[in-house]
Order: structure tokens, then C-alpha cells, then sequence
């Protein structure tokens, strides 16, 4: 099976200096680790993108409808629904926007930084048992690579999503 590189023609072109196709590789690299373990595990209703979602507010805080749906790439209609189901689950609530108390704001709530923690937890053991069987000089790559790779995500992290 031929492997195909399926990285988009903006991503593939590398700053002066980058090697080629490196935004792109390192893009589904990083997606690949983030979403192995958002399923399963007995979690029932928890998927990818309500995990995610989990994740911003436990990291943003409360925030707006259009925004939380801005951050995970999906129409606000959909995020809707995402968040129907998150409040039924105990995931996350309603609030007054304290700015505007026509409008809320979407919170995580203890059970939702709970459920949060475990799959982080779950993750962070599945993720160890595989960097321990890494050759030791792949683990000292790997170690030496963190502080960039962590830059790069608060980066990344920052900028406003594209348009």
C-alpha cells in the first residue's frame, strides 16, 4: 500500500529552514496522539468532540456559544446540540453571561473536569506504556523535543482560529 501525503498545499510549504511537509506531518501527529484515547473506555456518550470541548473550558474557562463552537471548528447549531448533550450528561452548565445577561455562557462542571481527568489520566498511561518501549536514543529525542513541541502548542494555542 503506497502511502499518500494528504497534508495541504499550505501546510506542505516550509518556512526557509523548515524541512518539507514538516507543519503538515507534525499537524497529524499531534491529532493522532490527542484523539487515541478519546473513545471507549465504558465512557458512553463522551466523544472526540465533546471531550475537546471538555478540555477548552477546563482550560478557557466559561465562554459563549460561538466562541466554544469558533475553537472546535463547528457551526454554533452544532455545538448546540453538543452542549445539550454535555449539560443532560452533568458535563457542563448554563450560565448568565455576567456581561450580558441576555446571553449565557457554557461551563465545565465537576463531573465534566472529572470525566476530563480520567481519560487524561487513561491517556497519559497508555502514552507512558508506549514512550517505555521506544528505543532509549528515540526517548532522549523525544525528551529533548518537549519544551519545543509545548512552546508550540501554547503558540498555537493562542491564535485566533482561521476564518
Amino acid at each position: 500500500m503506497e502511502v499518500v501525503d494528504a497534508t495541504p498545499a499550505s501546510a506542505r510549504e516550509a518556512a526557509p529552514g523548515t524541512a518539507p511537509g514538516l507543519p503538515g506531518r507534525l499537524g497529524v501527529a499531534v491529532q493522532m496522539l490527542a484523539h487515541a484515547g478519546k473513545v471507549g473506555g465504558g465512557r458512553g456518550e463522551l466523544t472526540p468532540t465533546r471531550l475537546t470541548a471538555l478540555a477548552v473550558m477546563a482550560l478557557a474557562g466559561p465562554m459563549r456559544m460561538g466562541s466554544l463552537a469558533s475553537r472546535l471548528g463547528v457551526q454554533v447549531s452544532t455545538m448546540s446540540r453538543i452542549v445539550d448533550i454535555m449539560v443532560a450528561s452533568g458535563w457542563a452548565e448554563r450560565m448568565a453571561d455576567e456581561a450580558d445577561h441576555r446571553a449565557c455562557v457554557i461551563g465545565i462542571t465537576s463531573a465534566g473536569a472529572a470525566v476530563l481527568d480520567s481519560v487524561r489520566q487513561d491517556n497519559a498511561s497508555r502514552l507512558a506504556d508506549c514512550v517505555a518501549r521506544l528505543d532509549p536514543a528515540d526517548r532522549v529525542v523525544l525528551a529533548a523535543a518537549l519544551p519545543v513541541l509545548e512552546s508550540l502548542a501554547h503558540e498555537v494555542a493562542r491564535r485566533p482560529p482561521a476564518d
